[in-house]
């Protein structure tokens, strides 16, 4: 019989490079997401599902034997430990079997500097997923290689592309930038193949770099020089709040961006992405090359 993968956040960075996997495999996949996608494709059935909408949830789960499970955005209303304890626990009723959850580089330990508090955003999803019964998976990458080339809050593509500059908190912090498709692949195959339960992989890139050094690979697939410029003070607060975050959490996440950035914490690496995969993660010129057509004018 068929696996049936329910994949949350389908249209996302993640989500769309991981069905054309999962498919491969032989999966049946129901890709859910708030504004689902309905193009016909064999194997794969487009659903909505909202975790501000518990109506949606049910719904998605019939048949479902693991589910890929990525929590809502910074504007997602209400608290998302709560939503994803809901879901599991109807998952659980439904006869799912495994979850494998999108969290991120250093949720367990407050990027490498000390215990996170169980309160802590991140690490109290991971918590409410290991007590859910399910058997569980964290993967938990660094910062997304896709951040410069495809939307983001910051607006990176569009300043690189119009401004021939990389705005971004950080100054010479490293950062081992992870492409987007290493991530897929480590959760198609934590999804799909036994020996993953109960682990947590940090997927990161093969080598840290400085955003100085991020700009001169991007210089190099766009063809013209590109600068890296410091962000001021609360920067990332700011651009959240022009977007409609309320002032609290966007300083939490902007204290956040500051701190595991600009000190190095997010320049760690390791071979989790080869181990899982069998293959080494892109690396930063690599990715650069594949989409210099972001950054043409």
């Amino acid at each position: 019989m068929s696996q049936t993968i329910l994949v949350t956040g389908a249209t996302g960075k993640t989500g769309r490079r991981l069905i054309p996997l999962l498919a491969r495999r032989g999966v049946t996949i129901r890709a859910a997401s708030r504004s689902p996608i309905h193009t016909p494709t064999p194997g794969v059935e487009p659903i909505r599902f909202d975790w501000a909408d518990e109506s949606t949830y049910e719904p998605s789960l019939k048949g479902v034997d693991a589910i890929y499970l990525v929590p809502g955005d910074f504007f997602t209303p209400g608290d998302p430990s709560e939503q994803i304890r809901v879901f599991l626990k109807k998952a659980s009723h439904a006869g799912v079997q495994r979850a494998v959850l999108l969290s991120a580089f250093g949720a367990d330990s407050l990027f490498g500097v000390g215990d996170a508090p169980p309160a802590e955003f991140l690490r109290q999803v991971e918590l409410t997923v290991e007590t859910s019964g399910l058997s569980w998976t964290h993967v938990r990458p660094g910062g997304f290689m896709q951040n410069f080339s495809e939307g983001h809050f910051l607006r990176l593509t569009e300043r690189i592309r119009e401004h021939d500059e990389i705005v971004h908190p950080g100054g010479d912090g490293l950062v081992s930038w992870v492409s987007t498709e290493d991530i897929a692949a480590v959760a198609a195959a934590t999804l799909t193949l036994d020996g993953h339960a109960g682990k947590a992989y940090s997927v990161l890139g093969p080598q840290p770099l400085t955003l100085a050094e991020v700009a001169a690979h991007i210089s190099a697939a766009a063809g013209r020089p590109i600068k890296y410029v410091p962000t001021p003070p609360n920067y990332v607060r700011d651009s959240l709040v022009a977007l409609g975050l309320p002032p609290e959490p966007a300083g939490a996440i902007n204290a956040v961006y500051e701190f595991s950035l600009g000190s190095g914490a997010y320049g760690a690496h390791n071979d989790d992405v080869e181990r899982v995969t069998g293959r080494p993660p892109a690396t930063f010129a690599e990715f650069a090359a594949g989409a210099a057509a972001a950054w043409r004018r």
